[in-house]
């Protein structure tokens, strides 16, 4: 009877001679399936002999050379194991009392195992059996080693303790030569280890000169395999399943038979030894899942819904769900394929998560753990989540220990990076790039017993994973986790009111709805989704817990009202959301724009298009497949209102739901281009990210093509255009000549182009009435004759413009010019009360 985490990972015909075991858990007990406990000697013992080795030496330190059946020590006896010393006869042979048991006396006739005893082999003259000298058990190494028949294995059960083998030299040539011996030859040495890190065993058989392991060791790890290298694991399901029979039957424990299949698998990806839960059971009236439950056992909320069902009742996540359910049902049939010999690859399980905080990423991670375990794919499908602190050291060395004890942990599971970007924090950060070169080797090393999740923000992640071709290639499967949509807010919210039994006022109801619509529309990278929902509901909960106590409530039948709203959450809910009378607003404040008919007609048209999209949707007619491009041209002079009017197309593109934020970010050359090569993409990129969301507003943009510098912020522009045209609008503005220069020489930009609007320069009486608009907001008063004299010269500025007339910017700095005169007037003649708020005809300058 083999156990599996012990023996599921040795191939004795692999053509060497050595085989490593190591891990804290080598000195644990084991099940085996006849439900019997076991220490790993009589494991291993029980192994070989399934595997038709006839003579088994063991031997530590502590005990020397010794036996676990009688065959075996009867083989050792025929041959001398020295010239100088007879070989010791059948009366020599000490019986020694065993921690296994009860001694026997291991040379009756009878051949079958003796499981509690075992036998040392010694001389009896001079040595304690304890004492045997190593010279002489190296001679009976080498017997046992040297020929092929009978086959024959040693172990050396605590293996650290050839640190202090007197012999050790001597030990480790022979060891050598027995590297070399033939293939046909398959006799072998088992080193068991308790150190629970690979590169800690690296470590120590480097610094006490077990050369030849240490050499072993180093290859397996630089060709990429571990034949042969196996580190002992905690019990999987099946062996836990065996402990409880062992109680059903041996201690007669009452065992719940419904859920026991279920209870080993969630038990086993505990990852605690099989010592620590047969003290559970011992300690537990009954082996159930209400005892677990009860006792702290299991350290997650447990289900017995299968996981796949789990997530498809999740709130939201609908792209996620359709994206693991295609995955697992290619996974069911890539596994049918292997398992009749078509594939001979398993199938690749590492997937990367994109996403905003709080949009379910962690709690999909433990589903696709159990999924896997489900399919089959993992033993336990259990998830050790880990950050850059559990994967990167703080010297040289360290970083490849510790993401190699990360990874142990997590396997025959999943191991979850979160923010996975952080382990690459640039080409000085040596100790991050070792634990990805770490990573990605032990994904190719171990791709049949882990799954590795990154995640984080998915512009990070997408550089992550451009930045090492390694990555891409192992994660060939990316899931996006979209923000939640208001409604899955409000839903989350319902769902922990129902978890404290609670009801939701009406009032309430409506104020959290407007709430989570304004949050999630001005929502940026940093949105916390479900996470916002969670901090405020405590908040609100601590609210109400006051007020009930301080009212004497009833604590089930008081609902969360309004007044439980914390204040700053209650304001932005009362802030409103995009409806039909806000838009009008909007659009009012453009009709209010003096002039610009030809402007006012084309952001109507851009409204109604939408409207009538929106319609369509909701009728079941979505004409429209992909996210229309909204990027636009804005042609004219200077001071026709350009900047004006796109400030307000981002009002109005928030308020039709087009943008979440609609803000408005304005930019010229300088804050585009950089003076070195190189800088100008990473500069423009920082403030396209900036207006996200919202508007760019790039004014003279034709100014970006006099430069090679500004080609680069051109050719960075373009590409990010099209990738976020459903979060952002481009409206590049200027004069008209230039503008179509500069599109005919950008095909890139022009193609991208959807609408262009040209503003007109604004006429003598608009010229007027814009001066007269000045007036009215500042309460300065025109009498009749000087309103007159300002009609002649808004004519005569308007007739004899040039090209670069500033329209309503020269309005504004006539105008100014003007209260400059009324001020030196007012100090002059000492005006006193209306005269200083009245305009004269000796105040109007002349026009140059």
């Amino acid at each position: 009877m083999t156990v599996e985490r012990v023996t599921a990972g040795l191939n004795l015909t692999a053509g060497n001679h050595f085989i490593i075991l190591y891990g804290a858990n080598t000195s644990d007990e084991f099940c085996t399936p006849d439900l019997l406990l076991h220490d790993i000697e009589w494991v291993l013992h029980q192994y070989l002999q399934s595997q038709g080795y006839q003579r088994i030496l063991f031997f530590n330190q502590h005990r020397k050379l010794y036996f676990l059946d009688r065959e075996s020590c009867q083989r050792c006896l025929p041959e001398p194991v020295s010239t100088n010393v007879s070989p010791p006869t059948s009366n020599e042979i000490i019986i020694q009392q065993s921690p296994l048991g009860k001694s026997k006396n291991l040379l009756q006739n009878k051949s079958e195992p003796v499981a509690p005893t075992s036998v040392v082999c010694a001389e009896v003259t001079s040595q304690a059996p304890s004492l045997m000298n190593d010279g002489r058990v190296i001679e009976f190494f080498q017997t046992a080693m040297e020929k092929p028949e009978p086959r024959s294995a040693i172990v050396f059960t605590n293996a650290e303790g050839l640190a202090d083998f007197s012999e050790q030299q001597e030990l480790f040539g022979r060891i050598v030569e027995w590297s070399r011996l033939p293939a046909r030859n398959r006799n072998c040495c088992i080193f068991v280890f308790h150190c629970d890190n690979r590169n800690v065993l690296a470590q120590f058989c480097e610094r006490h000169r077990f050369t030849y392991l240490h050499n072993f060791l180093l290859h397996q790890e630089q060709v990429g395999q571990s034949l042969n290298i196996v580190r002992v694991c905690s019990p999987r399901a099946d062996e836990i399943k065996h402990l409880i029979h062992y109680f059903r039957l041996v201690k007669n424990k009452p065992v719940d038979w419904g859920t026991i299949e279920r209870l080993s698998q969630w038990m086993s990806a505990e990852n605690y030894t099989l010592k620590n839960w047969d003290n559970r059971f011992d300690e537990a009236e009954a082996i159930s899942l209400q005892e677990a439950r009860k006792r702290g056992w299991l350290s997650s909320s447990i289900s017995t819904e299968p996981a796949l069902e789990r997530l498809q009742k999740m709130i939201g996540l609908q792209s996620v769900k359709a994206v693991v359910r295609q995955e697992a049902d290619l996974l069911k049939i890539e596994k049918i394929r292997q398992q009749k010999g078509l594939v001979t690859e398993p199938p690749r399980l590492h997937l990367v998560f994109k996403g905003n905080p709080g949009t379910g990423k962690t709690t999909v991670a433990r589903l696709i753990g159990e999924i896997y375990r489900d399919l089959g794919l993992l033993q336990r499908g259990h998830v050790v989540p880990v950050a850059r602190k559990d994967l990167v050291g703080r010297y040289v060395g360290e970083t490849a220990m510790k993401t190699d004890t990360a990874i142990d942990r997590a396997l025959d599971g999943v191991l979850f990076i979160d923010e996975a970007y952080s382990l690459n924090q640039g080409e000085n950060d040596r100790f991050g790039s070792e634990a990805i070169d770490t990573l990605l080797q032990r994904m190719e090393n171990d791709k049949h017993r882990l799954a590795v999740i990154i995640a984080g923000y998915p512009d990070n992640i997408n550089e992550f994973i451009d930045s090492n071709p390694g990555l891409k290639r192992r994660f060939p499967t990316e899931i996006l986790f979209e923000d939640y949509q208001p409604e899955e807010l409000m839903a989350i919210f319902r769902q922990k009111v129902l978890e404290v039994q609670g009801i939701i006022a009406p009032q309430l109801e409506t104020a959290l709805v407007n709430l989570f619509t304004q949050l999630y529309e001005e929502r940026d990278d940093q949105f916390g989704n479900a996470g916002l929902v969670e901090n405020l509901f405590k908040a609100m909960d601590q609210r109400r817990s006051q007020r009930i106590l301080q009212q004497n409530l009833d604590v089930f039948h008081e609902p969360f009202e309004l007044e439980d709203l914390p204040p700053k959450e209650r304001e932005i809910s009362k802030q409103g959301v995009k409806d039909k009378d806000h838009l009008r607003q909007i659009l009012q404040e453009l009709d209010n724009m003096i002039g610009l008919q030809n402007v006012k007609q084309r952001v109507n048209e851009l409204v109604n298009t939408e409207r009538a999209n929106q319609r369509l949707k909701a009728e079941g007619y979505d004409l429209v497949s992909t996210v229309e491009t909204r990027h636009m041209l804005f042609v004219g002079n200077p001071g026709t209102g350009k900047t004006t009017v796109a400030r307000i197309v981002g009002k109005i593109f928030k308020a039709l739901g087009l943008l979440r934020k609609g803000h408005f970010v304005p930019a010229v050359y300088s804050d585009l281009v950089a003076e070195y090569v190189g800088q100008s993409a990473p500069k423009t990129k920082k403030v396209i990210e900036s207006a996200l969301d919202g508007v760019l507003f790039i004014d003279e943009a034709y100014s970006l093509a006099r430069s090679k510098f500004g080609e680069e912020a051109i050719n960075t522009l373009v590409p990010m255009m099209e990738d976020y045209r459903d979060r952002l609008v481009v409206i590049l503005a200027g004069y008209s000549l230039e503008m179509e220069e500069f599109l005919n020489a950008n095909s890139g930009i022009a193609s991208r182009i959807s609408d262009r609007i040209e503003f007109p320069d604004y006429n003598r009486t608009e010229l007027f009435d814009i001066f007269m608009g000045l007036c009215k907001q500042n309460q300065i008063k025109c009498p009749e004759k000087v309103e007159n004299k300002l009609r002649e010269v808004f004519y005569r500025m308007y007739n004899f413009r040039g090209r670069n007339f500033g329209n309503g910017r020269d309005v504004r700095n006539f105008y100014e010019k003007m209260l400059r005169q009324l001020k030196n007037r007012i100090s002059r003649e000492n005006l006193t009360g209306e005269a200083m708020l009245t305009f004269a005809i000796s105040d109007i300058p002349s026009l140059n």
